[in-house]
């Protein structure tokens, strides 16, 4: 099985910048491909096997233009039969990253845990906990005793989500999300976030006198997302997600994401 999206998204401040003359907006355009290999197994169970591609390619800031190439290993097994029954999956991936500003190359690796059921003809529903490990080459420290190990982190992740089916083509979506782990902000420099901060580096991407600051942090989010069936193949969707979070000083900041895409499977 083939698969396809282009897409556009806005992010309202890409580099979680706190103060006001800090923050940066851009947008992005979006494309992947990825082929996927179902093999069913016994007992309402199946392995599939993923190959990924994807791009970003940044208006003003260009440095954070990406590729990705990755792979994941997936197992999921339905409880019963019908439509009802509930299942539940087990997930590892792994992509290495390529940007254009070469001190963000690196890997990620994720596991993810999930099941969803379908509670009502309308409605489904699923929780998703993710585990992600991130890596980077360690860039030349910025302050003495402080690591340049910048963005490397580790994150765990809980997402709740609901479906709602408002006919055969369109479906509503809205999911919260609850995170902890490691966060990277680009600012200028300020003492209270060189007291706060694990890592710290010069990052060139948005300007002189910007700095990349890796903290301890917890995100919480609303997404919510509209979906239309434009054909038996392909699926447009949009979404804007809010953002906030917490991290260690009280570098708190904030941030809106709005995302139009299209997805055509084959």
């Amino acid at each position: 099985m083939g698969n396809s999206d282009v897409g556009v998204r806005h992010d309202g401040n890409v580099n979680n910048a706190q103060l006001n003359h800090d923050i940066a907006g851009d947008s992005a355009l979006l494309a992947g491909i990825s082929a996927t290999g179902f093999f069913p197994l016994e007992h309402g169970s199946s392995l599939s096997v993923t190959g990924e591609t994807r791009v970003e390619s940044y208006d003003r800031y260009t440095g954070l233009n990406n590729l990705s190439l990755g792979a994941a290993l997936a197992f999921r097994k339905k409880w019963a039969l019908g439509p009802y029954a509930p299942w539940t999956g087990l997930s590892l991936s792994s992509a290495h990253l390529n940007y254009s500003n070469n001190i963000r190359n690196g890997w990620r690796h994720q596991v993810a845990i999930r099941g969803g059921e379908r509670i009502l003809e309308r409605w489904n529903v699923r929780a998703e906990y993710l585990y992600e490990r991130r890596t980077a080459k360690t860039q030349q420290p910025d302050q003495p005793g402080i690591s340049g190990d910048i963005f490397s982190y580790n994150s765990r992740a809980v997402t709740l989500n609901a479906e709602y089916a408002w006919d055969e083509s369109i479906f509503l979506t809205c999911g919260v999300l609850l995170r902890r782990g490691g966060v990277v902000a680009t600012t200028s420099e300020t003492a209270n976030m060189i007291a706060s901060s694990e890592a710290i580096a010069d990052d060139p991407v948005f300007g002189e006198h910007f700095y990349a600051y890796r903290m301890y942090g917890t995100t919480r989010g609303l997404d919510v997302g509209l979906n239309v069936a434009v054909s038996r193949n392909s699926l447009l969707r949009a979404s804007i997600s809010r953002l906030l979070t917490h991290t260690a000083g009280d570098n708190d900041y904030a941030k809106t994401v709005q995302t139009v895409s299209w997805n055509y499977s084959y």
